[in-house]
């Protein structure tokens, strides 16, 4: 990228330099050759000025020497050269001048100008001044030569302006293709440096941004895959019940011993299928209603609580009729966690508790009446077995937390009480 960039500003500066140096240098040509006549205009009026009013064979002229190396002359009316140094006979530019007009013209090396001489509307005699063009030519090479240098000075500086642009883009755009590395490596913690330069910062945020979804999904991957035995406990232990309950008592239609087994088949289908689309984070979201979901849960652990004689109810605030945006099965899988861990670790009767928090959020709360959790309450949710609770929590929080809800031990007991709550 260096190199294009280089490129581009140099090419763009020689194109300047070549783009005004050559006019400049034509016009500066043409300005020099101007003042070369304009000098010998001076000069050849000035010795119009010492002219008698008459010019002969036997006038004395005395003229001044020409400021450079060149000739000066005068000649009369009939084209003759009286005095000075010049052609004998008049050439175009002097028979120009005898005719009334100041010209200029060259005459093989040199450059020549002619003025007449007027006396009362009589031009009696013309002034010749010549000089070699060498000395204009001279003039307009250094000129030239100055033009170029400077154009060559601008070069430089702009080849020194490249290096500077070029390394100075080049350098941000480095560490963002370490950085891009590092994530490919995945180092999902990299952060791409700011530049001050706006769109190669846009590209460090969107880098940062990916890197952080990236990060969050591989954590939630392996969350899930640690946690995912946990889940599909419980499913697998129904279907184990069903067969085991038909071969210790057959019934007569085993269709009966089937269909149990196919619903408890569809519910683990249905836990496997959640726990993909959670993991990867693809889980549809909507409008979910807290009392229906707690209602679902209430359902589908009924027959495992009865099983203990241990009843399971729902009870609803009569203002908690709220409506949340979440996912309907990250709520599942959250309270499948709890009621499970109710379930294993706690006693008594179980109560799914749906009530509102204030500013359009709802609290879904699991308590039991068992001895609660001992020890350090906090870490049932990051470490696993906690006074003989904690088994799913770790992922009950982090499906939480990816839901923008909160999950939380209100009481650690006895009696303990978790709370999700949405918002």
């Amino acid at each position: 990228m260096r190199p294009r960039i280089l490129g581009a500003i140099v090419g763009i500066a020689l194109l300047a330099v070549t783009a005004m140096a050559i006019p400049l240098a034509i016009r500066l040509g043409n300005d020099e050759r101007g003042q070369s006549i304009a000098r010998l205009e001076r000069t050849a009026a000035a010795t119009a000025s010492r002219v008698p009013d008459r010019i002969g064979p036997g006038t004395a002229l005395t003229l001044p020497d020409p400021a450079s190396d060149g000739d000066l002359a005068v000649y009369d009316a009939n084209g003759i050269r009286r005095a000075g140094e010049g052609p004998a006979l008049a050439d175009p530019v002097v028979v120009r001048a005898l005719a009334g007009h100041t010209n200029s013209g060259t005459a093989g090396a040199s450059l020549v100008v002619g003025v007449p001489i007027v006396r009362g509307l009589r031009v009696i005699a013309a002034v010749r001044v010549s000089e070699p063009i060498a000395v204009t030519d001279s003039q307009v090479r250094r000129q030239r030569v100055t033009i170029v240098l400077l154009g060559a000075a601008a070069i430089a500086i702009a080849i020194l302006v490249g290096l500077a642009v070029s390394s100075a883009l080049a350098r941000p755009l480095r560490r963002l293709r370490t950085a891009a590395t590092r994530l490919g490596q995945g180092d999902f913690g990299v952060r791409a440096p700011r530049s001050g330069i706006a769109e190669v910062d846009d590209v460090a945020r969107s880098l940062d941004d990916t890197a952080a979804q990236l990060g969050e999904l591989v954590e939630r991957e392996r969350t899930f895959s640690a946690h995912a035995s946990h889940q599909l406990r419980t499913p697998l232990a129904s279907l184990r019940l069903a067969v085991e309950a038909e071969l210790a008592r057959p019934r007569a239609d085993p269709s009966m011993a089937l269909e149990e087994v196919l619903a408890e088949t569809d519910r683990l289908e249905g836990t496997i299928n959640d726990l993909l689309l959670l993991a990867r984070g693809t889980a549809e979201r909507g409008p979910v209603d807290p009392d229906a979901v707690a209602r679902s849960a209430e359902r589908r652990w009924h027959g495992g609580f009865a099983s203990v004689g241990r009843p399971i109810r729902v009870r609803s605030q009569g203002d908690a009729g709220s409506i949340v945006q979440a996912s309907r099965s990250a709520l599942d899988q959250i309270l499948d966690v709890l009621l499970d861990n109710a379930l294993q670790h706690g006693a008594g009767v179980v109560t799914i508790f749906v009530r509102s928090a204030g500013e359009g959020g709802v609290v879904i709360a699991v308590d039991d009446e068992g001895a609660g959790i001992t020890g350090n309450a906090d870490a049932v949710f990051t470490t696993t077995a906690q006074g003989g609770h904690g088994f799913g929590l770790p992922l009950a929080a982090a499906l939480a937390h990816a839901e923008g809800a909160r999950l939380r031990l209100a009481h650690a007991g006895p009696h303990p009480v978790f709370e999700l709550t949405l918002r």
